[in-house]
């Protein structure tokens, strides 16, 4: 979808419009307000509270990941907009807004120098590029608290007005928040990602307490506990599983479609897993997939670098972003000329743009960045990328339950003690099931909770010594993979991988002498996705040298 002051156009798939004699409103998502059925009623109701109260009032009323315009038919002006929560995205430059980033730096018709040379370093380094920024100078993401305003060829941009995230804490109900929901989605065939974690375990237990009807489903190698634990989980609450195994068969064919599918906004390789899984739910006629995400904001698992000291006033943002958010660097070998000086200084320049994020308590300071920063970045591109076949949604990421994670107790997230009472409270036999966490359970059962707590510290000394090997060795040891055990070789192996490893040497941003077997497998993916980026620039068809092609059912296809 493209917005300018002329109108709507460039419409992609499952983008919707309705309209009534004062306005046109177009969505891509999954949108609703709570007690109201998701789509068009919520946004027939939207609108009648935005006759009432006016634009900044109905947008808080809106829940869901998705992207919005109001066309306002009489004052000729239009509002472009994303859910409060920032779990999707859409962007604008000068006067024009879009839901495809390729699209609008295709339209925009600029070359490879307005590619920001940092964002280069950004992109490669962490395979995504934070702070509303995008690769290109001129281009941003729409924040969640900002309003688009096109009128007269001219751009505005109003606020929101949403809380901070510190402010006090919001009057919620977790259960009233999922028995609206659940009206709001009675309608819909839905889909429950379900791993061998405690998050996606959580949301399921509480869609089951509600009734609503949806199958379970994973992506991974069956074997791994990640895959079995859930097949014992939906057995015990009587939901079907469905698993997708990786495949990396024709790989190299699916590159565009991939590169399309992620709209150049992360590793194209990082959805080469959910891309079929996801068209296999499509297949069953799936209308919404509901998933964990935001889990971590009811938990301590982003401030296990500090533990046990979790009311610290000191916070060391350094190594929070050495632990949490970069895994491993890119080698300044890597780079030539000016692109080595940049990558030496990065992890100090994210360090200086994480400062602002700074909270009285250290705990309190990595929620914020985590969310802030990084959540609504990556969590954003998976969610938007998934919209291109049918909504997709996080509950615990909605803001007002990410606020009221926030202020939870710091002993109520210690142990998984939230989702240890809110599950056993529910459904204690699935409470009991172990996790792929190290084994341990997530009963609130003393019973269990005492069997857990030796499980607890072992597991918490396996991730510190897989953090450890993974700074040291640039491997992940101690944890069982999902992705297919050929994955890396293959993608070394193609001709696409080679020829970007290539044109990033002719573009002097890597090393003339550097060799494909010094590149870390991490880093291969997002080398491949910015030299696709920078081909597009030029005009260039992504598919050239790719083969025999495979059809794509993406309405991106203009890349």
């Amino acid at each position: 979808m493209l917005i300018t002051s002329e109108g709507i156009t460039e419409f992609q798939s499952k983008e919707q419009v309705w309209e009534d004699a004062n306005y046109t409103v177009g969505w891509k998502g999954f949108v609703f307000i709570l007690g109201v059925a998701a789509g068009v009623e919520s946004v027939m109701a939207f609108l009648d509270e935005l006759r009432m109260s006016g634009m900044i009032a109905a947008v808080k009323l809106l829940k869901g990941h998705f992207f919005m315009t109001v066309y306002d038919k009489q004052a000729d002006m239009y509002y472009a907009f994303i859910d409060n929560s920032g779990a999707f995205e859409a962007f604008h430059m000068e006067a024009i807004v879009s839901t495809s980033f390729l699209a609008l730096a295709k339209k925009s018709g600029y070359g490879k120098e307005r590619v920001s040379k940092e964002s280069i370093i950004e992109f490669l380094n962490f395979g995504n590029i934070y702070h509303n920024r995008t690769l290109v100078d001129g281009i941003f993401k729409i924040d969640c608290n900002e309003i688009i305003v096109l009128c007269n060829h001219k751009k505005t941009i109003l606020s929101k007005q949403l809380e901070n995230l510190d402010d006090a804490c919001p009057k919620v109900d977790v259960m009233e928040f999922f028995r609206l929901f659940s009206k709001s989605v009675h309608h819909l065939r839905v889909s429950a990602d379900l791993t061998g974690g405690v998050d996606s375990r959580l949301v399921c237990v509480l869609l089951d307490h509600h009734g609503v009807p949806f199958e379970a489903a994973i992506t991974g190698r069956n074997g791994i506990q990640d895959v079995e634990v859930p097949k014992h989980v939906a057995s015990a609450l009587k939901h079907e599983l469905y698993v997708s195994e990786p495949c990396v068969d024709r790989l190299e064919q699916r590159v565009p479609e991939l590169f399309a599918w992620c709209d150049g906004m992360n590793d194209l390789f990082k959805h080469y897993r959910t891309l079929p899984h996801h068209k296999s739910r499509e297949q069953r006629g799936i209308d919404l997939v509901i998933s964990g995400i935001g889990g971590e904001f009811f938990k301590e698992n982003m401030w296990v670098q500090d533990f046990p000291f979790y009311a610290r006033k000191k916070s060391n943002i350094r190594r929070f972003l050495r632990m949490r958010m970069l895994q491993i660097k890119c080698k300044s070998t890597y780079f030539a000329g000016e692109y080595k000086a940049l990558n030496d200084g990065f992890e100090d320049r994210v360090v200086q743009k994480l400062e602002p994020y700074l909270l009285d308590m250290n705990t309190k300071t990595y929620d914020s960045i985590y969310y802030h920063f990084r959540m609504k970045t990556v969590a954003s591109t998976f969610i938007s990328a998934a919209s291109h076949l049918f909504g997709c949604y996080s509950p615990f990421l909605e803001y007002d339950l990410v606020r009221y994670g926030f202020h939870l107790k710091r002993r109520e997230r210690f142990f998984n003690q939230y989702h240890r009472k809110m599950i056993t409270r529910l459904n204690a036999p699935v409470a009991r099931i172990r996790t792929a966490e190290g084994g341990i359970s997530v009963s609130f059962e003393k019973t269990e909770i005492l069997k857990d707590m030796v499980k607890y510290i072992r597991n918490r000394t396996r991730r510190a010594t897989k953090v450890l090997g993974r700074k040291l060795f640039h491997k992940t040891y101690l944890q069982e993979s999902p992705e297919h055990p050929e994955l890396f070789k293959t993608i070394r192996s193609m001709r696409v991988t080679q020829e970007a490893i290539a044109l990033l040497k002719q573009e002097g941003i890597l090393d003339d002498q550097l060799q494909m077997s010094e590149i870390l497998d991490t880093h291969l993916g997002n080398m491949v996705t910015i030299a696709l980026f920078m081909r597009l620039l030029e005009g260039k068809d992504v598919r050239e040298g790719q083969g025999e092609q495979q059809e794509s059912s993406l309405a991106v296809a203009s890349v």
